[in-house]
């Protein structure tokens, strides 16, 4: 899949739009495939299981499946936009229309790490640590994360950045 498709990227002379999570939209829906089939199948296991085990599993498994609605509806649908002429970045979501983040000559981007992967982030200059927002998907150690890593960088972290120093120099 090319990186266009894969983050429905847009591009134009002063414009970048992209959906920085849509490739997690794929994984979370595998992932409500398999909550389906554990939720059927986990009844058959009754006999050999206690009540409170079988509860527990369908609670865990009712969590996870609002958690990966929520990554198809709405998380896959957050839209960024960066915008060298209004020297601005917008983030526009299913559930909250498009609002102005930040400045472009402000904006710094930084790597965030929790728990084992790390994703980039953009924030304001002087409070890049209180306030920020991912805009990449997450990575971690591999061959295959390493060359997402390195097609993410290549393909729109460059052209962000770029926009990021032009917008500094007019």
């Amino acid at each position: 899949m090319k990186i266009w498709e894969k983050y429905n990227l847009q591009e134009t002379s002063d414009h970048l739009i992209f959906q920085p999570f849509k490739p997690l939209q794929k994984l979370s829906q595998w992932f409500l495939i398999g909550i389906f089939i554990v939720a059927i199948l986990f009844p058959l296991l009754r006999s050999y299981v206690d009540a409170v085990v079988l509860y527990s599993v369908y609670i865990l498994l009712g969590y996870f499946f609002l958690h990966s609605l929520y990554d198809i509806l709405i998380r896959a649908k957050i839209t960024y936009t960066f915008d060298l002429k209004e020297k601005s970045i917008y983030r526009e979501s299913p559930i909250s229309k498009k609002r102005k983040i930040l400045k472009l000559e402000e904006a710094v981007i930084f790597v965030s790490s929790e728990m084992g992967s790390w994703h980039y982030s953009i924030g304001a200059r002087k409070s890049q640590f209180v306030k920020s927002y991912s805009i990449s998907e997450n990575f971690s150690s591999g061959k295959k994360s390493d060359r997402k890593q390195a097609e993410y960088e290549n393909q729109i972290l460059v052209k962000i950045q770029n926009m990021i120093d032009t917008s500094t120099t007019m």
